[in-house]
Order: C-alpha cells, then structure tokens, then sequence
C-alpha cells in the first residue's frame, strides 16, 4: 500500500513539475478536462478499477471474473467465493491491507492483513507473496477468497485504556488474459 501511495504521489510531484513548463496534453491531441492537474486526477481514477468490496453482509454473494479487470477490497475478517464467466487465463495480483492499534500514549502497532484465493484446500495465491500470477480458472467452478491478520482491539490496552483501530483494505485484483 505504501508503494502504491509514493507512486501516485511521484505522478503528482512530475504533474506540478511539468505544468510549469510548455503546455503538453496527458494524452497527445486530447484533453479530457481542460485543467492538467484535472486530467491527471481523472486518468488516475480510471486506472486504478473501483473495487467490490466483501463485506459480512455480502458474503454469501459469488463475485463473478468477467473480461477486462475485477477488483475485490475488503475491511473486514470474512470469507467470499468467486467465479469466472470464462474459462481462461487471468492475472492475478494483490496489495495487503494494514491494521494500526493506537492510542495517545503509546507506540502504534500494526499488522497485515491479507487476502488467500483457494481452490478447495489447496492455495493459489496470496498477498503475502504478492508476485503477480496467471492462474487458470474454470468457468462455473467456485474459488474461495480468505482473509486474515485482523485482531481484535479490545484484546489491547495501552497503559489500561483502551486503542483505536484503524484498517485499510486488502485488494486482489484479476485481469482476463
């Protein structure tokens, strides 16, 4: 996740570095806002895909792959089944979320939370290890996704009170191939 955020911040300080200098469209010929910092912003939206998020109240719901890139986020400790609609070859990658304990007299703890894709028992991916793969998937055929490194606060204490928990979300993300 930090990684993911010094790039984008990289992107932004060459935007501001560059918009000094001769005008130049993000994309030759073509501006989608009319404002080079606006342009930017939209172009990092739209590559970065909206995620789907698992939540306890949706995970029951199957996720389906479809052509083209599908993310999944979640924020909490559940458990979701996926599918392809094609049979294929996909991409698969991922960023590990984080959770930070803290309190105002203490020291912060933090902890990965990461996502597993599993395929009855046997693992396929996860974030721990998060080198791209292709993974061959099975239209139809239901692919777990499992989550863990999440701890429970109350469990924690900083000189008697209680701490704050704060938690980003892991991403998988699938590119059809």
């Amino acid at each position: 996740m930090r990684k993911f955020c010094l790039i984008h911040l990289c992107l932004l300080l060459f935007v501001f570095q560059c918009s000094s200098q001769e005008d130049k469209d993000l994309i030759p010929g073509t501006k989608i806002t009319g404002d080079p910092l606006g342009d930017v912003l939209v172009f990092l939206a739209l590559s970065n895909p909206p995620c789907q998020f698992l939540t306890s109240e949706n995970a029951g719901v199957t996720f389906v792959l479809r052509e083209g890139q599908t993310s999944i986020c979640s924020l909490q400790l559940v458990n979701g089944t996926l599918q392809a609609e094609k049979s294929g070859k996909y991409q698969v990658q991922s960023i590990a979320g984080k959770q930070t304990l803290s309190s105002s007299k203490c020291n912060s703890l933090s902890f990965d939370f990461h996502v597993k894709l599993k395929e009855g028992s046997t693992e396929l991916f996860s974030s721990q290890n998060p080198t791209p793969s292709e993974i061959n998937f099975e239209a139809g055929k239901q692919y777990q996704i499992m989550a863990s490194g999440l701890v429970d606060p109350d469990l924690y204490q900083c000189q008697g009170r209680p701490v704050s928990s704060a938690v980003t979300a892991y991403r998988i993300q699938f590119q059809k191939l």
